[in-house]
Parts: C-alpha cells; sequence; structure tokens
C-alpha cells in the first residue's frame, strides 16, 4: 500500500492573518494540521512553532527518550508510533515554556492533528489534540477519525445538545485540550486499516465549520482521483460559505501497490489516551527541548519581546526629553500637580485594565456538582479557584462596560482565548457579562451574579481582571446557597 497526498492553506474571507500551518513529509510519511489561537503578537506564531518542534523532535528523538516521555507505559506499542505522541508532548513544552519566559505570548496554543503511515502494516496511526479533524472516505461513505476535544463535543456526548444545534452553539470555539494551554497534555491515538481507494482529509474547523460532512465527501468524491482539485476545491467551498475562519487541508489517497502487507490482530483501534506527565517526565521534556532548539531558531515575534531602553532610538528619545523637563522643573513657574501629570504622561502610565474570562473544567465543575453540602461545596469552589490550571477561558462571552459616575457605556466587546486590553479612564464601572447558561461567579462571597465593580487608575501596566463565569445550573438554588455563605461569614467572624 502506498500514499499520495497534497497540502494547501487559505487566509479565508474574514481574517487578516493565517493562523493555520501544516507539517507535510511525505518522505517520512507524517503529516500535521495545526490551527492556533491567541490575538495580538501570538497569532500564528503557535501553530507554527509547533510544527517546527514536532518536525525536529521527530527527526531526533531516540528510543529511550520516546519511553521516558510517555511514561514507559506502553510495553505492548512499538517506539516508532509512540513517537509522534512524544513530538507533542514537546511541542506543548515549548509554548508552555515561551509563554513563561514572554508574559506577552500568554494565551496562545494551537490544536494539532496528524497521523503517521505505516506502509508495511498498511495502518494509519492517529494523533489528536483538539478539534482539528481527519475523515476518512471510503466507498462513498464519509466517517470522522477523530474526536473533537470542545465543549460542544463533551455536551453531545452527555445528550444536552444535538449535532444540529452544535452548528449554532454560541461557544463552538471554546476547546477543552489543546497545545500551549496547560503545562500538562493528553493526547489521543488509535490505528486505522487504510484500504485501496481510501481518501483521507485533515483539515482545521475553518472547513467543517463552514461544510458539514456530506458536502466534503461529495467534493472529494467528484473531483477523484485528482488530489489537486479536491483540495482547492474543499478550500473555495469553505470561503464560498462564509470563509469565516483559516481553511488548511491535506488530502491524502491510498493505493494498492501490490506488495504484500501484513496487517496486526491487536492494533489500537479504540482510542488511547496518552496520558498527562508527571514531574519526571516534564524534567525529561525540559532537557530533550533544549537539545532540539539547536537544529531550528526560535524566532519570538518582536511585540512579544520586552525593548531595551539602550537598544530603543525613540525610547531614548523619550528619556533625553524627561530629564530635561525634570531639569527645567526646578526653575519652572509651573505648578507641582502640572509637572506630575507632564511626567505621568511621559513615561507612559495608563489607565484600564487587561479582561480575562475563564471557567472552570469540566472535571472540577462534576467535582462541584457531586457535592451536595453546600458549605462544602463553598469551600470546594473556593480551592479550585485558586489554581490557574484548573480555569480555560471562556470565549464568546459579551461584555458591557458601564462607567457608574455618569452611566455611560465605555466598552462593548467579545471575550477571547488571549486577555482583552481596554483602556479607560479613571473610574468605577460596572462589567456585565452574558453567555448563554452561564453566570458570573462573585469569588468573595462565592454566589452567582450578572456583574462584577471595578475601580480604575493610573498605573505603569493595564490592571489585570480575571471573572470567572459557570453555568448557572451549578447551584439549585442559589437563594438558599448565598443564605449559606452568609451564615458560613457569620460563623467565620464569631
Amino acid at each position: 500500500m502506498k500514499i499520495t497526498g497534497i497540502a494547501k492553506t487559505d487566509v479565508g474571507k474574514l481574517r487578516t492573518e493565517n493562523q493555520d500551518a501544516f507539517g507535510f513529509w511525505p518522505e517520512d510519511n507524517l503529516f500535521f494540521v495545526c490551527d492556533g489561537m491567541g490575538g495580538g503578537v501570538s497569532g500564528d506564531f503557535a501553530s507554527k512553532m509547533a510544527v517546527d518542534v514536532i518536525y525536529n523532535s521527530y527527526k531526533s528523538l531516540k528510543k529511550d527518550d520516546i519511553n521516558a516521555l510517555t511514561g514507559n507505559k506502553f510495553e505492548n506499542i512499538e517506539e516508532k508510533i509512540l513517537k509522534p505522541a512524544a513530538c507533542l508532548k514537546l511541542a506543548n513544552r515549548q509554548l508552555w515554556n515561551l509563554q513563561k519566559k514572554y508574559p506577552k505570548l500568554k494565551g496562545m496554543g494551537t490544536t494539532a492533528v496528524g497521523a503517521f503511515f505505516e506502509k508495511e502494516k498498511a495502518l494509519l496511526h492517529i494523533y489528536n489534540v483538539g478539534d482539528s479533524r481527519i475523515y476518512r472516505i471510503r466507498n462513498g461513505i464519509i466517517k470522522q477519525l477523530t474526536q473533537d476535544h470542545s465543549k460542544v463535543q463533551e455536551l453531545i456526548a452527555l445528550g444536552k445538545m444535538t449535532e444540529t444545534e452544535s452548528k449554532t452553539a454560541e461557544f463552538q470555539s471554546m476547546i477543552t485540550r489543546a497545545l500551549g494551554t496547560a503545562e500538562k497534555l493528553k493526547v489521543d491515538y488509535k490505528a486505522e486499516i487504510v484500504k485501496h481507494g481510501d481518501v483521507y482529509v485533515f483539515c482545521s474547523d475553518g472547513l467543517n465549520g463552514e461544510l458539514d460532512d456530506d458536502h466534503i465527501k461529495d467534493i472529494v468524491c467528484l473531483n477523484k482521483p485528482n488530489l489537486e482539485n479536491i483540495a482547492s476545491e474543499l478550500i473555495l467551498a469553505a470561503n464560498n460559505a462564509g470563509g469565516r475562519d483559516n481553511t488548511t487541508v491535506i488530502v491524502l489517497a491510498a493505493e494498492d501497490d501490490e506488495q504484500k502487507t501484513n496487517i496486526p490482530q491487536d492494533y489500537q483501534e479504540d482510542i488511547l489516551v496518552i496520558d498527562e506527565e508527571k514531574q519526571t517526565e516534564i524534567l525529561k521534556e525540559d532537557s530533550v527541548i533544549k537539545n532540539i532548539e539547536k537544529n531550528f531558531k526560535v524566532e519570538v515575534p518582536k511585540g512579544a519581546k520586552k525593548g531595551k531602553i539602550y537598544t530603543n532610538p525613540l525610547l531614548l528619545a523619550l528619556c533625553v526629553v524627561l530629564l530635561c523637563l525634570i531639569g527645567f522643573s526646578f526653575f519652572s513657574s509651573v505648578t507641582k500637580e502640572e509637572e506630575k501629570k507632564d511626567i505621568a504622561e511621559l513615561t507612559g502610565k495608563v489607565s484600564g485594565i487587561q479582561l480575562t474570562v475563564k471557567t472552570i473544567k469540566e472535571e472540577k465543575l462534576k467535582e462541584i456538582s457531586s457535592t451536595e453540602d453546600r458549605i462544602t461545596k463553598m469551600q470546594t469552589i473556593q480551592e479550585i479557584i485558586s489554581d490557574a490550571d484548573n480555569l480555560i477561558p471562556l470565549t464568546g462571552t459579551d461584555i458591557n462596560i458601564i462607567s457608574l459616575s455618569d452611566g455611560q457605556q465605555q466598552y462593548s466587546g467579545v471575550s477571547d482565548t488571549s486577555p482583552l486590553e481596554i483602556n479607560l479612564p479613571n473610574d468605577k464601572y460596572e462589567i456585565s457579562l452574558n453567555f448563554s447558561g452561564y453566570k458570573v461567579l462573585d469569588k468573595r462571597n462565592i454566589n452567582l451574579t450578572d456583574s462584577i465593580e471595578i475601580q480604575t487608575q493610573n498605573s505603569t501596566n493595564l490592571t489585570d481582571v480575571e471573572i470567572v463565569m459557570v453555568p448557572e445550573t451549578l447551584f439549585e438554588n442559589n437563594d438558599n446557597f448565598q443564605e449559606n455563605n452568609e451564615n458560613l461569614e457569620n460563623t467565620e467572624n464569631e
């Protein structure tokens, strides 16, 4: 069995930058699609960095490294099959470490879906993190081979949402697993028997977000066996349907090369989750990453780096002006208040917030819901929200900011995976948030509300504001919950 293929990517009709990236390495029978996320300077950096790390680690990893990185747990699985999963864990580690080193990259991440084709056994080994997908079209029937790691998919699995309803859900973009968004990573793995005539489509959600599965199948069947046409027509159809996102596709076709294949009986047909790392594996990842970085250059976006005053001509000029103003102030008749104001403006002091909207991870929500005693539930919530690893971004939340001094709306927008930088004059504000089925969690009183109040002040940086929203159903009766909370506070005061 042999495989031929092609890869294409397109920015779409509404986006100004392409945050997708792909790895197409037919010489190694390795193929990956990554869909980056995160605004500002980290827009397309995460997906391209992930592809670089996957490729370079795939070329350099040794047997002992692979076993150590996957926890020495899979004695029955060959190292060459575990290797792509180890590469994904290393890509996650690189993105996570870069965010610690460069805080302006905070919030970046990327999905990753890919496969390694084992020609001798006619097996396609599939690896998945996030909501990018792999489809198989065989005998005119399309089948999704990967499982989305998304909030929508969780609700579908629980029977709380249908496939049709998911197409218009407000939180379609909310994924529950990605590279770079957490220190540790789970990777889904499975194997698929490849047959003559099969066509495999790897894609970012720019494709399946615009086209339903049958439409994808029809385009493949109409243009088969011309892979160039299949890829081009898929992207064209996604753009014609709206083109709201970047679209990337890899199309592979399987042909019988008349060579004997030996398909094993114990291949991993069901999804196997390669679990999160332990501390020993994290240390090993850091060590391997340092060696891999020697093979390629890490070009961090300029906007993510802190400028050095002695290398920035504009800042040098600003410092000269500032020194002159300070010296002149001793002899000037300008009032002290005016001097302070001038200096504050020149040194870049601002007033406003850096707003992040988050929610509690699904497994932690279940832990809270299973707690019947309300006092214990409040304590559990306080413990959970105090650990950042238990929280994930809640994208698509409507945000309105009203000045409490004059009642005027100062800001209106929608939350994203990266913090929103909002400049506001010094004042007291009410931040109202709206996300279907969710309420704001008041961290101080542990009760649900629709808004919070903040006070802005001049500072050298925007003030970090993190708001946690949770499902309204988390508490059966919010009034009773609040009453118990007040009783708890009274007990603590006594």
